[in-house]
């Protein structure tokens, strides 16, 4: 059973000093800052400065500071051949940026009472392969499962390798059937391994539970009541995507092409959103609106598993994996958050909920590292807010 755990750093309990934090804030310092001072501004930009936004694709960065972007701006094109520039309502795929939002729809479930976290996942998923011991869905959620991921044996009939490109991909269904015979590759609960296709099967208890796709659940139960309008997980990706980002990769001779895919997973991946949008989703993270509108839907998204324990080269250590957000320690402050990258599009989310500060960088181009740079944007940030 999961017990109730403190920040790691801090040793207060997860979402309790970052709520404190921000309304003394709000009451001492005043009207939320709408504007960053020039220095912030021009710090930020440097970051980016090795994009062409003239001529080459680039990235999308945000700094979200008390409700408010301080910093909102494109570095880049979106699309190459009609050169059409980043901007905030540029449409990104954000990979595995996704996950906290399959998570949230079965934090939502769990609520509710319709589903259990503590329940063998066979109790939902019926087909699944007999893993020879208890799978919970709490398990899974935390990557502390035993499943394998992309690259687990019975999905590669005959030695055949993966596919990270933008080649041919088997279809939802298709997908299934293999990743139902795939067993454990470790005893559930022992260690943290990441798992997408832990949250690809995620996808698939919501839909056994509410009777609806993912992408109809979130639609209704998390992007509709937050007001992100043009956010989606994205299960069919030959739909039409208005201002989607198309991405590039960059060849041995200069040249650029197009990288995209043809992937419609969902659940370990997936959402397409904006800069406009996924500030509704930060700042819910302070005044939920999602489930039943209570406090303790946030803290169980935001609490890490205690066993949540990767064996490195130098010895066990806790990655601190909550509900698809990974808690850290960085710039000196708690922070939680994730990255995503699949084919040209590389993406990064880190709140400092203490700060009330938050990063956002979504990248379309091979080039450009959205969680590289992203951390240099927390750096200067945190610094800022801190001088503030």
């Amino acid at each position: 059973m999961l017990v109730t755990i403190r920040n790691p750093f801090t040793g207060t309990r997860l979402g309790e000093r970052s709520r404190l934090v921000l309304a003394v804030a709000l009451m001492i310092i005043g009207p939320v800052v709408t504007h960053a001072d020039a220095k912030l501004g021009v710090a930020i930009d440097s970051v980016f400065a090795g994009i062409d936004g003239v001529t080459e694709p680039g990235c999308a960065a945000g700094v979200i500071y008390r409700g408010e972007y301080i910093h909102k701006k494109g570095y880049g094109l979106a699309n190459m051949e009609y050169s059409i520039p980043l901007d905030s309502t540029t449409i990104f795929r954000t990979g595995s940026v996704g996950k906290q939002f399959t998570a949230m729809a079965i934090a939502i479930l769990a609520e509710r009472g319709d589903l259990d976290l503590d329940a063998d996942v066979h109790i939902y998923l019926p087909d699944l392969v007999d893993y020879g011991h208890e799978v919970t869905i709490r398990q899974m959620v935390h990557h502390i499962a035993g499943m394998g991921d992309y690259d687990h044996p019975a999905l590669h009939p005959g030695g055949t390798e993966f596919r990270y490109g933008n080649q041919d991909f088997a279809t939802i269904d298709e997908f299934y059937a293999m990743v139902v015979n795939a067993d454990l590759v470790h005893e559930p609960g022992t260690k943290y391994q990441y798992s997408n296709l832990g949250y690809f099967l995620l996808a698939h208890v919501v839909e056994s539970v509410s009777g609806k796709t993912l992408r109809e659940f979130a639609d209704e139960e998390i992007f509709g009541r937050l007001g992100m309008d043009a956010t989606r997980f994205n299960d069919n990706v030959n739909q039409i995507v208005t201002n989607r980002a198309d991405g590039y990769r960059n060849m041995d001779d200069g040249s650029w092409e197009i990288f995209m895919t043809n992937l419609s997973w969902v659940g370990d991946g997936g959402v397409y959103t904006s800069l406009d949008d996924f500030i509704h989703w930060d700042q819910n993270f302070y005044d939920n609106q999602l489930g039943k509108g209570g406090q303790s839907l946030m803290d169980l998204v935001t609490m890490p598993h205690p066993d949540t324990i990767a064996m490195t080269d130098e010895g066990p250590r806790n990655v601190h994996y909550a509900f698809g957000m990974r808690a850290d320690e960085r710039n000196g402050e708690f922070m939680i958050g994730h990255t995503g990258g699949w084919v040209a599009f590389s993406t990064i989310y880190n709140r400092y909920p203490d700060l009330g500060l938050s990063i956002v960088v979504f990248c379309n181009s091979t080039e450009s590292s959205g969680p590289a740079l992203g951390r240099k944007v927390g750096e200067i940030a945190v610094e800022w807010v801190k001088a503030q």
